[in-house]
């Protein structure tokens, strides 16, 4: 690859070919805004908190094609974050 631009083109084609991410793949999201959810970061560090909103860029973005749906309310409300990075909130889905 020779420049960001086209690695993005690229990660855009290939989630647009294979659709491996909710909801364009089919399958619902699994969690909602308003939820509590644990989010945990690259450290492997797990912080409480509740789903905001959903990332739908306006554009093709390669977060999104990297499977980043969520917003979270935290110190970077803007930046999204993966399914697979949360889990429920056991305290709250025990009630």
């Amino acid at each position: 690859m020779s420049s960001h631009h086209d690695w993005v083109n690229e990660v855009v084609a290939r989630h647009d070919s294979e659709k491996p991410f909710s909801p364009e793949n089919g399958t619902p999201l699994k969690f909602n805004v308003g939820d509590l959810v644990f989010f945990t970061n690259s450290e492997g560090v797990a912080f409480r908190r509740r789903v905001t909103g959903y990332y739908r860029p306006a554009a093709p973005c390669s977060l999104y094609a990297r499977g980043y749906r969520y917003l979270l309310d935290s110190d970077s409300p803007w930046m999204p974050v993966t399914e697979s990075s949360l889990r429920k909130d056991a305290v709250v889905a025990a009630l």
